[in-house]
């Protein structure tokens, strides 16, 4: 028989080797997800406005993107969820998904999240820039309405959200209403 000395730094490794063994072990079997959600999916399919009508996404109005690089349309609608109250949404069209991606993601971390930019003299593109903000006059109490985007295939989508999760979820009802199912 083995006589293993217990003294405290000997239990103390004990315990640290085990720690670890168990952590990796629980960890080795992590990855997303199959049914998880994608921000930027690079799906092939060209769409349009007429695109979201089964949801049925409700337009409110048309921007003039003559100055907003690449797209083809944009627009401000809502979107009824089941069971929730109107969402709104701006969604960018683009050629292809290409060009959704190298021209127009940065306008749209532009003007979401915490850190958007809120007033016209701010951002590159300054046509809806009222419609993308809430609070009051001053730029300490704008907020945004759009906490986060997503780019599904050749379409930008500004989702209203108090915080990036809520965001990319109203996202995703959107797309799902629409039979576009959850992409990866």
């Amino acid at each position: 028989m083995i006589k293993i000395p217990m003294t405290t730094p000997a239990i103390m490794c004990a315990l640290v080797v085990a720690v670890a063994i168990f952590g990796s072990s629980c960890s080795s079997g992590d990855s997303e997800p199959e049914d998880s959600f994608s921000k930027i999916n690079p799906d092939e399919t060209i769409r349009d406005l007429s695109s979201f009508e089964k949801a049925p996404f409700k337009l409110s109005k048309e921007y003039d993107v003559s100055a907003l690089p690449m797209a083809d349309a944009a627009y401000k609608g809502f979107f009824t969820p089941p069971d929730s109250n109107s969402i709104q949404y701006e969604l960018r069209i683009y050629p292809d998904h290409t060009s959704a991606v190298e021209k127009g993601m940065e306008y749209a971390e532009e003007v979401t999240g915490p850190d958007a930019l809120l007033r016209s003299v701010d951002v590159r593109w300054d046509e809806g820039t009222k419609d993308r903000r809430g609070g009051g006059g001053s730029r300490g109490a704008l907020t945004p309405i759009y906490a986060d985007y997503v780019i599904i295939g050749n379409v930008i989508m500004l989702c209203q959200g108090r915080d990036s999760v809520q965001s990319l979820n109203r996202c995703q009802d959107l797309l799902l209403a629409v039979g576009i199912g959850i992409v990866h």
